[in-house]
């Protein structure tokens, strides 16, 4: 059986950065994809909370493994999908 051979610290730094890079897209490919399955659900009158469960359900069913609650209520909430618009925040308090 051959033994593998060692990489050097140069290439180890190398192979870590391009990783890293490469888990940046992925993370940024999945908060795409939350935010247009959301979008579309809200664009067709579906209330929030039904549009989040139906998201998840989506994701899962297409195998994202991090379509859990906590993961895709950050992304929304990163994305600024779940805030409140001003003026309604105003009418309410009046």
């Amino acid at each position: 059986m051959k033994s593998s051979p060692q990489l050097t610290t140069r290439e180890l730094s190398r192979v870590r950065k391009v990783q890293s890079q490469f888990q940046l897209i992925q993370k940024s490919d999945f908060k795409d994809e939350v935010c247009g399955v959301y979008d579309l659900l809200i664009g067709t009158g579906m209330e929030t909370n039904e549009a989040i469960r139906k998201t998840r359900s989506a994701l899962k069913a297409i195998n994202y493994p991090h379509a859990t609650y906590d993961v895709v209520m950050a992304n929304l909430r990163a994305s600024g999908r779940l805030r409140k618009h001003p003026a309604q925040k105003d009418a309410r308090c009046r």
